[in-house]
C-alpha cells in the first residue's frame, strides 16, 4: 500500500477520530501514518526486536480503535496513543522475559569504545555507508543495553524529540524524573561509546514497514 492522499490531510487527530467513529474507517490511516515512526521507536525501546515492536504497534492501534470512543481529550491524542503502545509493549516484554531477559547485556558490544564520525548522506561512498551502518548497529545495541526506564526516556526525548511534558505524561512520571533519567542515559551512553550517539538513524523506520503496519491494521479494522 502506498501513502494515500488522505494522509496529507490537515485534520487534527481528534477530528479524524470523530470521523472514524462516525463510520469513515478508512481515515484511520491518517492516524496510523502520522504516528507510526514515533510509536515504533517507543515500542522498540521496550521489546528490543524490530519485528516484535512492529507487532506491538499494530496491536496498539487495534486497542486504540476498540477504545476510540473512550478518548475524552484530557490528554493529547498522541499521548493517549503512546500510553497504549507502552502498555502493550510492557505486556509483550513480560511475555518475552519468560524465555529471554528483557535487558540486553553490554559485554558483547565489542566495538563500543571506538569513536565514529557520522557522514552526511550526500558525501557517502559504499565504504562510508558500511561504516554508518556499523555505527547504527553499535548505537542500537548500546541503547538496547540501557535499563528500560532510561532507554524509554532516551528514545522519547532524543530520538523522537518529544517534549519533557509529553514524555512525563506518557510515562506517568514527573518532569524532574524525565530530566534525571535522560541525563543518566546520556552518561551511560557516553561512557560506552563516546559522545557520538545522536541522529545516526537508530531504530530505523522505513516506508515498507510503515505500509505494512497500515495495511495490516486497516484490514483488521474493517472487520469491526
Amino acid at each position: 500500500m502506498t501513502t494515500s492522499t488522505v494522509s496529507e490531510s490537515t485534520l487534527t487527530d481528534e477530528e479524524v477520530a470523530a470521523r472514524v467513529l462516525a463510520g469513515e474507517k478508512e481515515l484511520y490511516e491518517i492516524i496510523i501514518r502520522r504516528h507510526n515512526q514515533r510509536l515504533f521507536r517507543i515500542s522498540r525501546a521496550y521489546v528490543i526486536d524490530g519485528n516484535e515492536a512492529e507487532d506491538v504497534v499494530q496491536q496498539a492501534y487495534i486497542n486504540a480503535y476498540e477504545h476510540l470512543s473512550s478518548f475524552k481529550g484530557r490528554a493529547r491524542f498522541s499521548t493517549w496513543l503512546t500510553r497504549i503502545v507502552i502498555n502493550e509493549a510492557m505486556r509483550r516484554s513480560r511475555q518475552l522475559s519468560r524465555s529471554v531477559p528483557l535487558e540486553a547485556g553490554t559485554s558483547a558490544l565489542g566495538m563500543e569504545h571506538q569513536q565514529y564520525q557520522v557522514q552526511s548522506p550526500k558525501e557517502e561512498n559504499p565504504v562510508e555507508t558500511l561504516m554508518n551502518d556499523e555505527l547504527r548497529s553499535v548505537l542500537e545495541r548500546t541503547i538496547d543495553g540501557l535499563p528500560v526506564k532510561y532507554r524509554s526516556v532516551f528514545v522519547m526525548r532524543e530520538i523522537d524529540d518529544m517534549s519533557v511534558e509529553e514524555t512525563s505524561e506518557s510515562l506517568g512520571i514527573t518532569a524532574t524524573n524525565v530530566k534525571v533519567r535522560l541525563n543518566r542515559a546520556k552518561e551511560m551512553l557516553k561512557r560506552r561509546i563516546g559522545s557520538v550517539y545522536h541522529d545516526a538513524g537508530v531504530y530505523h523506520f522505513d516506508l515498507v514497514r510503515c505500509d505494512r503496519i497500515v495495511a495490516n491494521v486497516l484490514s483488521r479494522v474493517q472487520r469491526y
